[in-house]
């Protein structure tokens, strides 16, 4: 039986850390297509809870969930 290859991460990163970025880059597309609510997109991407979305997105984008889905989700416009 043959084992799943395992994702490297990019040099300088754990793998954890090089999936929370992928899970958190697939939450802000989501919001920026439209979806609104919180934990549909948690849930989509992987990471689980509305808290730990908004945990990790503001630690990587300096926003939290909803303010990200207001300034860039379709409705809203980048200032």
């Amino acid at each position: 039986m043959r084992r799943a290859a395992r994702p490297r991460a990019l040099p300088g990163t754990t793998p954890l850390a090089w999936l929370t970025a992928e899970r958190v880059a697939l939450a802000c597309r989501l919001f920026e297509r439209g979806e609104t609510r919180v934990e549909a997109v948690a849930s989509a991407s992987g990471l689980g809870t509305a808290a730990n979305l908004r945990t990790q997105m503001r630690r990587r984008t300096g926003l939290g969930s909803a303010a990200y889905r207001d300034r860039f989700g379709p409705r809203g416009a980048p200032v």
